[in-house]
């Protein structure tokens, strides 16, 4: 396994943004070659995968993996023998996740399972390092970089008090290693009544706000109506798409920084928002290859229908070539924020889909329509029947709510319109976007139960 002090880490993290991006893009190619070669040796699963590769191989010569083909034989994925499904699994649900590390070395985590059963992950120290460093000198460059520090900081989080969901053990998991930071950290349930998440803010005046950008855009509209009375030095966003609107409206409510990254519990920190809100691809670190349904590269500044992720910090647990079902788009521009990372634009999963009369339609497509409806700050789309649909709506201001709910559901019914999928009933409700019970994340289109009349 491979180690790495806290200074070491910081220091490439920084000179790796300073460099142009071929040499950016040479020293990841190194990284992978030396991630492979890990692999190969202490892996029996990508000791097989690879036994057709050459030495001298491209990023393409390898083949893509996927999480039905990984956890088909966790144990041969894994490079430590010592590690396993079930003894992952264990270690999460149980007390001893909250005081110690997994095999006394590890962190370890498991995915939403948004897309079916939950994938257990482990992180090694030197993964955990560099992305800790690329938070520090990437994400935190505009704000103190000791801003995530409860020491020096109070932190309010607001998020699902399930100590199974990664944000809250983490949560946890660092008040009980340090008992002096109780004082200076707040959880908050992220299912509260939208009043009571005020009062406590209000009472706790954080330095630092992180949440999911749904939860954060309703507070965003409470501090614009004069309810929310805080000052943080920052906003941190996570997990969910963060809207050009919904960050500009964070801002403006807020008078600081809004910090958000795209990342996953597969790969780790893969792009982080700069000062102008767009995500910069932290391509030294993370490899992000975007493709079409089949696989193959997209063209420059297409949308993709997903993108492998190839992870190069993770040795225990090597992530090369992993395919998720995200579109994201490369755009090959300079940034006013004076970065040369790649700029990448976030566009949710091509996989969520409507399915009317034999029709399919992509979420993506709604999602893309209401974008830029006037006085929408939040919007969460829910099919109760094949034909029955609720439209959550929180919109920037009363004055707006009837406008921009007619220009919703105006827009919603000529997509399915125009699809032939034939006539839907759609039902714009004044109501927070829910979120799902497990992670707490809020997806833009959700199938839920039909309601029985009668």
């Amino acid at each position: 396994m491979k180690a790495i002090k806290r200074e070491e880490a910081v220091r490439l993290c920084l000179e790796g943004e300073r460099i142009s991006p071929a040499e950016r893009k040479r020293l990841a190619a190194e990284r992978l070659r030396e991630l492979v070669s890990y692999a190969r040796e202490h892996s029996a699963y990508y000791k097989k995968a690879y036994r057709e590769v050459g030495e001298d191989f491209r990023l393409s010569d390898l083949p893509p993996v996927t999480k039905k083909e990984l956890m088909a034989d966790y144990g041969a994925w894994v490079t430590d023998s010592g590690v396993t499904e079930e003894g992952v699994r264990a270690y999460i649900s149980s007390d001893a996740a909250l005081e110690t590390l997994y095999l006394g070395r590890y962190t370890a985590l498991t995915t939403s399972g948004t897309t079916g059963n939950p994938m257990p992950m482990v992180r090694d120290a030197y993964h955990n390092m560099i992305h800790g460093a690329l938070l520090q000198t990437r994400l935190l460059r505009e704000v103190d970089p000791e801003l995530m520090n409860p020491v020096r900081h109070k932190i309010a989080s607001i998020i699902i008090l399930d100590p199974a969901v990664s944000s809250y053990s983490g949560f946890l998991k660092s008040q009980r290693a340090n008992p002096g930071y109780e004082q200076n950290m707040l959880a908050i349930s992220l299912t509260e009544d939208i009043d009571v998440i005020v009062e406590k803010l209000n009472r706790f005046q954080p330095d630092l706000v992180t949440g999911y950008p749904s939860i954060l855009a309703v507070l965003g509209k409470a501090g614009q109506e004069g309810r929310l009375h805080i000052h943080p030095q920052a906003i941190a966003c996570s997990a969910e798409m963060l809207t050009e609107k919904v960050y500009h409206t964070l801002r403006a409510a807020f008078g600081c920084p809004v910090l958000n990254n795209y990342c996953s519990t597969e790969g780790g920190e893969a792009a982080m928002s700069c000062s102008e809100g767009k995500f910069h691809v932290n391509e030294d670190w993370v490899i992000i290859e975007s493709v079409d349904k089949d696989g193959r590269p997209v063209p420059e500044g297409s949308w993709s229908e997903g993108v492998y992720m190839t992870d190069l910090t993770n040795y225990v647990q090597p992530v090369i070539r992993y395919y998720m079902a995200d579109r994201v788009r490369i755009v090959k521009e300079a940034c006013p924020c004076g970065s040369s990372l790649p700029i990448m634009e976030i566009c949710g999963r091509e996989a969520e889909t409507v399915e009317i009369g034999g029709k399919v339609l992509f979420s993506s497509s709604f999602e893309q329509a209401l974008e830029h409806v006037p006085g929408v700050l939040a919007v969460q789309m829910a099919q109760k029947g094949e034909r029955r649909f609720y439209i959550r709506l929180v919109p920037s201001s009363e004055e707006e709510r009837e406008k921009a709910a007619e220009e919703v559901k105006k827009r919603i019914l000529g997509l399915f319109e125009g699809s032939g999928a034939g006539p839907v009933e759609v039902t714009v409700v004044p109501e927070r976007p829910k979120p799902n019970r497990r992670g707490g994340k809020v997806k833009f289109l959700v199938k839920e139960p039909e309601e029985r009349k009668g």
